[in-house]
């Protein structure tokens, strides 16, 4: 699992990997030398064989563009602007 730490000294933060349960509270900093604390923050967790959510994720969107897109084929477009007030009375057609 992955732990995040800030230094105390420099507020840098960073990941460290460990196995679960046995992080250390603290480690020294990369960037300054100095102790830096564990923090807590949100994980993420990762598990064999699971459903490739990304690619089922993306095929369903594709599908949703695709209904959509038919459908707006065989609407009329919106109607033309013909001219345009740019403020002050000035009106110019578009």
């Amino acid at each position: 699992m992955f732990y995040e730490y800030e230094c105390d000294g420099c507020r840098t933060r960073t990941d460290r990997q460990f196995r679960m349960g046995q992080a250390p509270a603290t480690v020294k900093c990369e960037k300054c030398g100095k102790q830096a604390s564990r923090v807590f923050s949100t994980f993420s967790l990762s598990i064999d064989g699971a459903i490739d959510r990304k690619s089922t994720f993306g095929e369903s969107m594709r599908k949703r563009n695709e209904a959509a897109a038919a459908r707006m084929r065989d609407k009329k477009p919106p109607m033309r602007t013909v001219a345009h007030d740019y403020g002050g009375g000035d009106i110019r057609e578009a």
